[in-house]
């Protein structure tokens, strides 16, 4: 990334990209910030003791961290660390898939989180919708970004927002493409859901887009979620890590995209 000499004498533009180098790649040194902003180890530490006033990251020694998550977002926390490298996988090929000046739909959920992650640090210009809580708050560190966050009732457990202000305020938007992802899927019951605020806008974002991309990690073809949120007639590209045998046929007849995204060995990484 390039810093402009004008960005490394002010300090707001300095702890703007120092807040998104750390949202993007966690804990980072103040000898690495140093060498990426291009400034003294001695503004680094000071930009970085200022925002720990702020409350917005952690200080350790030698570097920095993003805060400590919150109670509220411990559950999604868990499932930020699980299966990993295949959401990472999942998340590059999608980011791939997206074109500048596009406008985005996003639901909520650790696959989105990790797209998000993938898009924040990309040379893209784009006006993202979301019901994410944590996902909005990430894509704002990207200043060619326009982040639109639905209102509505916030859940503890996934930081998603919903209910009829989200749906209503919704309906006033469209867009190029819906990225979504989803507690299970299968060719029966497309994308479905455990909670129904997610299934409902799930589906709205699906119908209000020109074209619609599922991510799944391959444990969630095991399964049917209690909601059916977005059928698999809505769906155009499918992104996973693994698509199991049985599935390719059916979905090679509804016209879906699949696209496998394998993480890559331990030695690549």
């Amino acid at each position: 990334m390039t810093i402009s000499s004008a960005s490394r004498r002010n300090p707001i533009a300095r702890r703007r990209i120092l807040r998104r180098e750390l949202a993007v790649r966690g804990a980072v040194s103040v000898a690495e910030l140093s060498d990426i902003l291009g400034a003294s180890s001695a503004t680094i530490r000071r930009d970085l003791d200022a925002l720990a006033r702020e409350g917005v990251v952690e200080r350790g020694y030698g570097g920095a961290a993003p805060r400590t998550t919150r109670q509220a977002e411990e559950a999604l926390a868990i499932r930020e660390h699980q299966d990993v490298d295949e959401k990472r996988a999942i998340a590059r090929s999608t980011a791939g898939l997206i074109k500048s000046g596009e406008t985005v739909f996003l639901n909520d959920g650790s696959t989105v989180m990790a797209l998000a992650r993938e898009l924040v640090a990309a040379d893209l210009e784009l006006f993202v919708v979301t019901s994410a809580v944590n996902v909005a708050h990430l894509l704002v560190e990207n200043p060619r970004f326009t982040v639109c966050l639905l209102g509505g009732f916030v859940r503890r457990s996934s930081l998603a927002v919903g209910g009829t202000f989200a749906e209503a305020m919704l309906e006033q938007f469209n867009a190029d493409v819906a990225v979504l992802s989803s507690d299970a899927f299968s060719v029966a019951e497309g994308m479905s859901f455990t909670n129904a605020d997610d299934a409902l806008l799930s589906r709205k974002m699906a119908v209000r887009a020109k074209r619609c991309i599922a991510m799944m990690t391959s444990p969630k073809f095991a399964w049917n979620a209690r909601l059916t949120g977005v059928p698999i007639s809505e769906i155009d590209v499918l992104v996973t890590d693994a698509l199991p045998a049985d599935l390719q046929d059916d979905l090679a007849a509804a016209n879906i995209s699949v696209i496998e995204a394998p993480s890559a060995p331990a030695h690549e990484r």
